[in-house]
């Protein structure tokens, strides 16, 4: 029998929200949400792995067709002195997977895993990497990540020894400045940011021109608010869509670059707009999203009624 945290664990997630977006999309939009748009390394029912630079790939994960191994998007990123893995995944199984195929093109386990934040479908499976017996990557996070995924939050990983035993090591990537993993060859930035969760991490090669965005970024899909801080987020996607990057991987959706990247600014900044005219209209959350409407100049992006709900919702709540 599910309990009533666990159901509100996942109901209140990602992993509700993701699939009850897709059912409001037309067929087209679900499968250009995931078609590839870089070359396949490999294919499963559950993700694609993208090359997207020199050594460094995606996950983009297709859970529509019901396989929730991966979930959420992630990476490798590669170097002469380590390999970083990029997120932990919804299950144990992404992880290792993950891991096995960073072996295969890299000839080495991770050495490294980072996570952008917390949640279920980005961490829940993060002790995968634990498998196979090779030796455990360094696991990097945020205080405030180590401590809400071993909280069994309402969004977080359910709590277990083999989640604790993961997170016993983990290196507290400091959430007051920017800092960096030396692959030898090429140097990642970890970046400290706030918007989606009360502290977020993005990964940016800027050489490579390459940015892991986490959940700051969403592709064709309307974002989850279920954590979020409205204003903060507008503030920390404005910041990497200033750096010099080419390719971003979102935390859900395919690939996305530059254009996509400012679309998704615009869709926030017109439920901002939209937001503050209703509220100085006196009307509630409720109300707002019910009046809302995604124009069409910004495409389709799978907003669910729950979704804006949630959206306006984090608006009403957020302090600025």
């Amino acid at each position: 029998m599910t309990s009533r945290r666990d159901f509100l664990r996942v109901s209140g997630g990602c992993v509700a929200h993701v699939l009850l977006s897709s059912a409001c999309a037309s067929s087209r939009t679900r499968q250009r949400w995931t078609a590839p748009q870089q070359p396949v390394v490999v294919t499963t029912p559950f993700a694609h792995l993208d090359a997207i630079g020199p050594d460094t790939w995606a996950v983009i994960s297709t859970p529509l067709g019901g396989d929730r191994t991966t979930f959420g998007n992630g990476g490798i990123i590669a170097g002469r002195a380590g390999v970083i893995a990029v997120e932990g995944f919804y299950r144990p199984a992404g992880a290792t997977w993950l891991a096995e195929r960073a072996r295969e093109l890299t000839g080495r386990w991770p050495t490294h895993v980072v996570l952008t934040h917390y949640h279920l479908d980005h961490a829940g499976g993060v002790q995968g990497y634990a498998r196979d017996g090779s030796a455990a990557p360094v696991l990097r996070s945020t205080g405030t990540t180590r401590t809400l995924a071993l909280g069994g939050g309402p969004v977080a990983p359910s709590k277990d020894a083999a989640l604790e035993r993961a997170f016993a090591d983990v290196v507290i990537v400091d959430a007051t400045r920017t800092s960096r993993i030396d692959l030898g060859n090429r140097v990642v930035e970890l970046v400290p940011m706030r918007g989606h969760t009360a502290s977020d991490l993005a990964l940016v090669d800027e050489d490579a021109g390459i940015t892991f965005a986490g959940d700051l970024l969403w592709n064709g899909m309307f974002p989850n608010f279920v954590d979020a801080t409205p204003s903060q987020l507008i503030a920390s996607m404005t910041r990497l869509s200033s750096r010099s990057t080419r390719a971003f991987v979102p935390g859900h959706g395919g690939m996305a670059n530059r254009v996509s990247v400012m679309r998704y600014l615009d869709l926030l900044g017109d439920l901002g707009a939209h937001a503050g005219r209703e509220r100085a209209a006196g009307r509630t959350a409720v109300e707002a999203a019910a009046s809302y409407r995604v124009p069409a100049s910004l495409g389709e992006w799978m907003a669910s009624k729950a979704g804006l709900e949630r959206a306006m919702t984090a608006w009403w709540r957020d302090p600025s």
